[in-house]
């Protein structure tokens, strides 16, 4: 059992926060997330969220099937994973916590947060542009006025939480984090 599951029922005082998942939540978490963050998807497979409230750190895990939910559905989400990178979590403003798995080692990915407003559709000129960008990356990137949504682009203005998924996890199951949304900027 991983122990940051023991610190959230420590937390909270109760037992009931996480629960197995069923074969087919395994499943698509699987076909969405792909082969190469097996740790994360084992540990989904065993303790997703159930009833965790959201966290003193202002950010709520997501079950499987808001995992899946809010990258088929959801903004910046659907557009972020079409480049590998998948919403985990959200924060009480509204802004995405997300795994990147193009960057994952030992089945574990960085975490990256997300705006809500990051990207969206521009109907205009037929694409997904990135809407907010940190000013020197917009500088550098934004001659035209539209800044491209890709891989690299959301390596460049996207801010890493932490390393690892399974340490962010830890970390938020003790507490040490204050707001995660003090990392959007």
């Amino acid at each position: 059992m991983y122990e940051f599951v023991k610190n959230f029922e420590k937390m909270y005082g109760r037992d009931d926060l996480f629960e197995p998942a069923s074969e087919q939540q395994v499943e698509r978490l699987q076909r969405l997330f792909g082969t190469r963050v097996d740790k994360i998807v084992g540990f989904y497979k065993d303790y997703q969220p159930f009833s965790l409230p959201m966290l003193e750190s202002c950010v709520s895990l997501l079950n499987i099937d808001r995992i899946v939910m809010e990258n088929k559905h959801g903004e910046p989400g659907r557009y972020l994973a079409q480049y590998g990178v998948y919403t985990v979590a959200v924060t009480a403003g509204g802004n995405v916590v997300c795994i990147d798995t193009n960057d994952s080692r030992d089945g574990d990915a960085r975490v990256l947060i997300a705006d809500s407003a990051f990207c969206s559709y521009n109907p205009y000129h037929d694409c997904v542009e990135i809407g907010i960008a940190p000013r020197k990356i917009r500088l550098e990137l934004g001659q035209s006025g539209i800044i491209a949504l890709n891989y690299a682009n959301i390596r460049k203005c996207l801010n890493q939480i932490e390393p690892s998924y399974l340490t962010f996890l830890e970390k938020l199951s003790r507490n040490e984090y204050e707001d995660i949304e003090d990392y959007l900027w």
